[in-house]
């Protein structure tokens, strides 16, 4: 059953890697992943449903890249080497992240809460003993991670070279977290 699904996922990845979300139809579905419409509605029970599991799924492989940096080091060090990850994950991951940047709205809150809950917590632990500047949770993603998710941007649209900008980028979310 699990690899139905991920075989319906990573059809779902490949028409978005080839003709944008437009791309993702049942039809084109049936016929890239070879199965039913039942099988598709049985499995996320709409086009919406497939974007959402797609969602979730890559966002938790993103996370998941993360998470090895956090630990007990000073706090500069593990976020840079947290920044470090993630733009590693995009460079390696270019059709997910390129998914992730195109589909925010099909992204459950409650999902991306629960997957990002440990990320947060390290931070907020980091921030409550004065390592790292006190800044609203709700600042993480874009006012800290600005730089990154700007770059990362450039870098699917293919003008920027993520590869060499990634220490600058790491060294600049930093210093907005610097106490």
């Amino acid at each position: 059953m699990a690899d139905r699904r991920q075989s319906l996922l990573d059809a779902a990845l490949k028409l978005v890697e080839e003709g944008g979300l437009d791309a993702v139809t049942i039809a084109a579905l049936t016929e890239r992943s070879g199965m039913s419409n039942g099988s598709i509605y049985h499995h996320f029970g709409s086009r919406a449903g497939v974007f959402a599991q797609l969602y979730a799924d890559s966002y938790a492989r993103c996370v998941a890249a993360m998470r090895p940096a956090l630990d007990s080091r000073p706090a500069g060090s593990v976020v840079r080497d947290l920044v470090l990850r993630y733009l590693d994950w995009v460079m390696a991951n270019p059709s997910r992240a390129r998914f992730l940047y195109a589909a925010p709205d099909h992204a459950d809150p409650s999902v991306k809460q629960a997957e990002f809950a440990p990320v947060l917590e390290w931070f907020l632990d980091r921030m409550a003993s004065g390592e790292l500047r006190a800044i609203p949770p709700w600042a993480l993603e874009p006012v800290v991670m600005g730089p990154a998710h700007e770059s990362v941007r450039r870098f699917l649209l293919g003008v920027f070279d993520l590869a060499e900008a990634r220490d600058i980028i790491a060294t600049a979310v930093c210093a907005v977290l610097r106490p």
